[in-house]
């Protein structure tokens, strides 16, 4: 658990007030715990945009692995005028990253809160420069914010000194800047919404299953990711670190070494095929420990807190350019073993080749053209990535009494197929995609962007997205009801809005959500014994 400590330091400075609003002003001061700020006015619509506000301390050198902590107060004002990346693959970016960014509309008083958690598989991204155009219009104060990636934020030795899931921790943080500060620019801070993306949606379940974020936020909007995914969490986080330290010239490798990477140039440290992953750390007394049991548990455990939730997920348009393009997936391999996930232990070899044979029968028995190979790889790798994932979650959160809305969103129009609408935080694809979009090709985008806007202001405003029927929602979502046999859910007819050119409830009978809930209640590994 995070300590007592980590929460003092965030809250040790008083809050002030903020500067009285001028209609006129190009600019807008508005004084933080930490010193005043200086926001810039935007229109279209009318909105002021703060940027690049530290909400910790740079964390370099033997802070590097570590927890956030505090930034200190400045004298002056602060020019909010800063677009701020933490260090990217590619060699971008800065460690004096931890910052926020607030767009909050002009003449915002006690406003509902979004806080959004951006994508990129932890290893890539950033809190967005722009806040999205239409949930502005519809008068939210929007929060981007950074946290640290890769191996700045995912090494794990379950140390003291670096007992893992910085990154993470950088989140817990920017939420109690948020909680500090939002009031002065305009925003409630008893009513936060938290909407991630991606790796981001499946950040927000961590927090909220670590029990550490109670009264941070009050409603989740969870997009195209999940805790439960084998991407999510790092099974065998030591071996990480050792093949990391190799790759980088490292002689002997071991635990012992990783004093050597508080040395090393950021740009050579981050400079790796390596990916790093939230672990499930020790308790450690002094840690700042954020995941001391494994996340699958906590869910079954139903000991987290409640809160009503909106999970939904689109199909991943990356998934089927890269099975397009690769050659390998035009060809059903003979052994399946090497494909099955990472989070599967198998107590002998011919269990693992029996299974192997299983899920490969499953997807492949009655396929034979290139066309229906390439596309049952991407049903495989939908559903274990993305699909089973994000339906278990949310049948387990509704079992538990959360108010849970689950959507499939399948509408393919010109903004989801043109590459080059490029929105920080969101993938190709992603709905996020539409809150910032005005050049429509088609009059379908613009009924459909209309009818997502309305559906997350509902939700976010009122917790529940279609409180009544209207012409533009004519359809009530209804939120996921569960059954349950013997205490173990049936991933059957789970209640379910897909989301197309109409909107149309639905119930989710496919047989993979059973088949590979088998599989998991069976194989699954447990993060950390």
């Amino acid at each position: 658990m995070i300590s007592k400590v980590l929460i003092v330091h965030l809250l040790a400075c008083g809050v002030v007030g903020r500067t009285p609003p001028n209609p006129l002003a190009r600019y807008r001061d508005v004084m933080t715990t930490q010193g005043i700020v200086r926001g810039y006015y935007a229109p279209h619509p009318p909105h002021y945009a703060y940027l690049g506000i530290p909400y910790a301390r740079p964390p370099t050198r033997y802070d590097r692995f570590k927890a956030p902590k505090p930034t200190l107060p400045w004298s002056g004002i602060f020019e909010a005028t800063h677009r701020v990346k933490c260090p990217q693959p590619d060699g971008s970016g800065d460690e004096n990253c931890l910052v926020v960014n607030v767009f909050t509309p002009e003449n915002a008083t006690s406003l509902p809160v979004i806080v959004h958690f951006h994508d990129g598989v932890f290893q890539k991204g950033w809190g967005s420069f722009k806040g999205p155009l239409k949930l502005l219009e519809r008068r939210f104060v929007f929060v981007s914010f950074n946290y640290r990636l890769g191996v700045l934020g995912f090494l794990c030795l379950r140390t003291e000194a670096a007992p893992g899931n910085a990154g993470l921790k950088d989140q817990v943080a920017a939420l109690y800047w948020v909680q500090r500060n939002i009031a002065k620019f305009g925003g409630n801070p008893l009513d936060v919404t938290v909407y991630g993306t991606g790796t981001g949606a499946a950040s927000i379940e961590i927090l909220l299953l670590s029990g550490l974020t109670a009264d941070l936020f009050q409603k989740a909007i969870i997009e195209s990711g999940s805790v439960l995914s084998p991407t999510t969490i790092t099974h065998d986080p030591i071996t990480d670190v050792i093949n990391l330290a190799k790759s980088l010239g490292i002689e002997n490798a071991s635990v012992d070494t990783f004093k050597d990477f508080y040395q090393l140039p950021v740009k050579k440290l981050v400079n790796s095929s390596k990916m790093f992953l939230p672990c499930v750390e020790k308790e450690l007394r002094l840690s700042h420990s954020i995941i001391d049991k494994d996340p699958r548990d906590v869910l079954q455990s139903k000991h987290y807190q409640h809160i009503p939730m909106m999970i939904v997920y689109t199909n991943a348009e990356e998934v089927r350019i890269i099975t397009g393009d690769d050659e390998r997936f035009q060809n059903i391999p003979e052994d399946f073993q090497a494909l099955l996930p990472n989070d599967l232990v198998f107590e002998d070899e011919v269990t693992k080749s029996k299974i192997a044979k299983l899920v490969k029968d499953f997807y492949f028995a009655e396929v034979e053209l290139t066309d229906s190979i390439i596309h049952s790889y991407l049903d495989f790798i939908n559903d274990v990535f993305l699909e089973y994932p994000v339906v278990k979650s949310a049948a387990s959160y509704a079992s538990n009494g959360n108010p849970v809305f689950l959507m499939k969103f399948v509408y393919k129009g010109s903004i989801s197929r043109n590459k080059n609408v490029k929105i920080a935080g969101a993938s190709p694809g992603d709905i996020f995609m539409y809150f910032n979009h005005n050049d429509f090709r088609d009059d379908h985008d613009e009924v459909v962007t209309e009818r997502l806007v309305t559906l997350w202001t509902n939700f976010i405003k009122l917790g529940d997205p279609t409180p009544l029927t209207t012409p533009l929602i004519p359809e009530i979502w209804q939120p996921v009801v569960t059954h349950t046999v013997d205490g173990t859910i049936i991933l059957r007819n789970i209640p379910c809005l897909v989301f197309n050119r109409n909107m149309r409830s639905e119930e989710l009978t496919g047989q993979q959500y059973t088949f590979w809930d088998r599989i998991y209640n069976k194989f699954y590994t447990h993060t950390f014994e």
